[in-house]
């Protein structure tokens, strides 16, 4: 339902503007007609409260948290006090504090990702090093130098001839000349290890660097003088800072817990005292008086009224009239729904809000939904798992959506129990099996037909029930088009369905000509209303009705799937494999079960039913007051 909405005025003491102001924050009802005119960027303290918000703010990015619905309502009133007994020296004190936070938590973001990157390089140059090791520390242990170069694949041939060349002038006559040498293949080019004398090591290097090569080094922080010190220095280094770096996460971690919720709070705190300021300043002032008005839900006016007059008395005059017919598409959208249906406002938080002057569906959809869900689900024993799954999310759900989402769960797992009883189902055909269990209605993995004509029909009183209000909706409102298309679409199913009626004997053949009259005067009334737009849409109508056979069709295989897993203890017997296979597939099929009738449940209602009546482009009803996330995000 949508709430009925008044616009009040005020007029005040320009002395007690602020206090009036912070009085209405509290209250929490007043929507504001217009944001307040700030046409430059304000100076001083309100500047400073900004510029503090955005930095808490990032450092809250920085650390990752975003968990806005766990703040609790102790939180966000001690940071609320905290910023009422700031004084300037003290704000400015809290300032450089968050400052100094923001700085360390800085340099340590700055650590974590030098250390990762060096991480990664050390990696890298490991897995080629890894090739090396033991060739270095043979040519360590004999006395030799060992030196590495990136060289071209073509080079390698004629660049050791010559090394040995070089080595016969350091070799005496009587020893061999021997070169020692390791390669190994990366991409395109070639790293060479050659082991040679202390003496032949510096005209061995000259050439190396005369023909292009280029000398391996270790990543700048764990190069060393020699390459077997460098790869010493890789090797320790792989073994702290991993080390390190958990060390780092586990300090961030410990911040983010910590300090992420009190920086949320002050923030959202820091944020509720700009706008509040925000507003004082937009105020429109004429001399000794100032001037405000917004909307307030007409059942709070009452108490509105009575809490102003109680505080301000005659330092604050009231004026409130209910809203005329021109300046409805200007009203903002509050909605109220009984108790039980109120969670299913969730589904219109999908779309944009119905217009004031529009329907409110909650209820419709707190109705059909959790039938149409249980209507595919069907079975006793998942729909008590459907219902402590509801359990679960609103004794342990730490936000407002999860805990009707938790809602909603309970009355599909009441619908699915309640068809589980009609169909005789409990995880399949176990019921039958074990208490001898027999449908009350049909037992629909036979009865297919049935169950599918009685979804045709399921849907075939949805639509029409989207096509009536489309049709109330256009009387109220004048619009002839409108109400003529939906009339039209209604006179003609009604003809159809007389004349399926007629075509199966139920009726006498004479009442055909009503049939086909009904359907000739529909037509005609339906291009009158929407043309040929309008005898398209019938034909969508149609297809929205025949639709509905999902229903049918889902629950059909999830009724086929619940007795294949209960055939595999037929298959394997009463042993582990074969009990865990059930139940392995009772859980698939619960899952596809409950995801699949959720999804097709809500398509149903967006696509086939909402689109019949549903006008969006409402404004949201945001009352000026306090909040628990950021303004972007408030409910």
């Amino acid at each position: 339902m949508i709430r009925p909405m008044v616009r009040l005025a005020l007029w005040g003491v320009a002395s007690r503007k602020n206090e009036l102001v912070r009085t209405l924050h509290e209250m929490e009802v007043f929507h504001l007609v217009a944001s307040p005119r700030m046409t430059s960027l304000p100076d001083g303290d309100l500047h400073k409260t900004r510029v503090v918000g955005a930095t808490l703010l990032g450092m809250l990015e920085v650390l990752s948290w975003d968990e806005w619905n766990t703040l609790d309502d102790v939180q966000l009133e001690r940071a609320r006090a905290g910023l009422d007994q700031l004084t300037p020296d003290l704000a400015n004190e809290v300032e450089r504090s968050i400052e100094s936070f923001r700085t360390r938590l800085a340099d340590l973001l700055q650590e974590k990702e030098a250390l990762e990157e060096s991480h990664r390089a050390l990696r890298k140059s490991h897995q080629i090093t890894s090739h090396f090791s033991g060739f270095l520390k043979e040519e360590r242990a004999s006395g030799n130098e060992v030196s590495l170069w990136w060289i071209v694949p073509s080079l390698q041939g004629s660049l050791l001839g010559r090394i040995r060349k070089v080595l016969k002038k350091h070799t005496s006559v009587k020893e061999r000349v021997s070169l020692r040498y390791h390669s190994v293949r990366v991409e395109k080019d070639v790293l060479l290890a050659v082991s040679v004398p202390p003496s032949a090591l510096e005209e061995v290097e000259t050439l190396f660097r005369e023909n292009g090569a280029a000398a391996w080094r270790a990543p700048h922080v764990f190069e060393k003088e020699t390459p077997y010190a460098s790869f010493s220095a890789v090797e320790e280094g792989l073994q702290w800072l991993p080390a390190r770096l958990d060390e780092i996460e586990r300090e961030l971690l410990k911040t983010r817990k910590e300090w992420g919720p009190k920086l949320a709070a002050l923030f959202i705190a820091l944020d509720e005292q700009a706008e509040v300021v925000e507003v004082e300043r937009g105020l429109t002032e004429k001399g000794e008086l100032f001037f405000v008005e917004g909307w307030v839900p007409g059942d709070a006016l009452s108490s509105i009224v009575s809490c102003l007059r109680e505080r301000f008395d005659r330092d604050v005059l009231l004026s409130w009239r209910y809203p005329s017919d021109d300046e409805w598409h200007k009203v903002p959208t509050a909605l109220s729904n009984p108790g039980p249906f109120a969670p299913f406002e969730l589904f219109l938080k999908l779309l944009s809000p119905p217009k004031y002057s529009g329907l409110d569906p909650t209820v419709l959809i707190g109705i059909f939904f959790p039938f149409f869900s249980g209507c595919m689900v069907g079975d006793i024993g998942y729909g008590f798992f459907i219902a402590l799954f509801g359990f679960l999310a609103r004794r342990f759900g730490k936000s407002v959506l999860i805990s009707h989402v938790g809602s909603i769960l309970y009355f599909i797992a009441g619908w699915s129990i309640a068809w589980g009883i009609a169909y005789g189902e409990l995880f399949g055909d176990m019921g039958h099996r074990l208490l001898h269990m027999r449908p009350l209605w049909v037992e629909r993995s036979e009865a297919v037909m049935p169950v599918l004509v009685f979804t045709v029909v399921l849907g075939l009183a949805h639509v029409c029930l989207g096509h009536l209000l489309g049709l109330i909706e256009g009387i109220r409102h004048r619009h002839k088009h409108l109400w003529m298309e939906k009339l039209g679409n209604l006179v003609i199913l009604s003809g159809l369905v007389l004349g399926i009626v007629i075509f199966k004997g139920w009726l006498p053949d004479k009442l055909f000509s009503v049939s086909l009259s009904a359907v000739i005067v529909g037509t005609v009334v339906l291009l009158m209303g929407g043309g040929l737009g309008g005898v398209i849409e019938y034909l969508g109508t149609i297809g929205n009705v025949l639709s509905y056979v999902r229903i049918g069709a889902i629950g059909l295989s999830s009724a086929i799937l619940a007795m294949v897993a209960s055939s595999f203890v037929d298959v394997l017997g009463i042993s582990i494999l074969g009990i865990m296979m059930a139940l392995a597939m009772h859980l698939l099929n619960f899952v596809l079960a409950l995801a699949g009738s959720g999804l097709h449940a809500a398509r149903l209602h967006y696509v086939e039913f909402l689109g019949k009546f549903y006008v969006g482009g409402g404004i949201a009803y945001r009352p000026f007051g306090k909040r628990r996330s950021p303004s972007w995000k408030k409910p």
